[in-house]
């Protein structure tokens, strides 16, 4: 097993985790199936209350590590990321975790078109460390989004792809799908 956690974006009321994995899996492009073409796992991770607090939404992500961890074959590392404030709580929850000293066994962490934390998140991530440490970071962001975070050399990510604006449909291109897909083989 080498399980890929993929938080999704949160919002009003719990995860439709159905449209959430149609999103994912969409015909015009099917990041899942990408993915699984590459013998990766994809564990989709949704929550109770989509606005819940970041440190709520960090914690389905932690379990969810934690539980991949537990139950997978081999020793593979992980890969964790997230779309929108999925990729938020994703960071929050490898932070938080090292800062724990908790071994998370992640070797990438990937954010696509994340969203940027409230002053308080920031305040709190910043306590934390801000950005794991351990993983390769790779910052993902359609055309149509207006990122906050730096996608420069000299920003948090150790490589990032900026791609056209996604016309609807799919929750990730195939443009920016295929390049993740592509860095995760490495």
């Amino acid at each position: 097993m080498r399980p890929v956690i993929l938080a999704g974006a949160g919002g009003t009321g719990a995860t439709d985790l159905a449209a959430f994995e149609a999103g994912v899996d969409h015909t015009s492009y099917s990041l899942l199936a990408a993915l699984r073409a590459q013998g990766l796992d994809v564990i989709l991770v949704g929550y109770n209350d989509g606005n819940a607090q970041l440190r709520d939404l960090a914690q389905a992500v932690t379990d969810c590590v934690q539980r991949a961890q537990a139950e997978r074959s081999g020793n593979a590392p992980l890969v964790a990321g997230g779309i929108g404030r999925g990729a938020l709580a994703a960071r929050y929850a490898l932070v938080k975790l090292e800062r724990m000293r908790m071994y998370h066994d992640t070797a990438t962490f990937f954010s696509y078109n994340e969203t940027a934390p409230t002053e308080q998140e920031a305040n709190e991530l910043n306590q934390m460390g801000d950005w794991p440490g351990i993983p390769r970071k790779l910052g993902i962001v359609s055309g149509d989004f207006t990122s906050e975070l730096d996608l420069t050399h000299e920003g948090p990510f150790d490589f990032t792809k900026t791609g056209a604006r996604n016309p609807g449909g799919p929750l990730v291109t195939e443009e920016l799908g295929s390049w993740l897909v592509e860095e995760l083989a490495h």
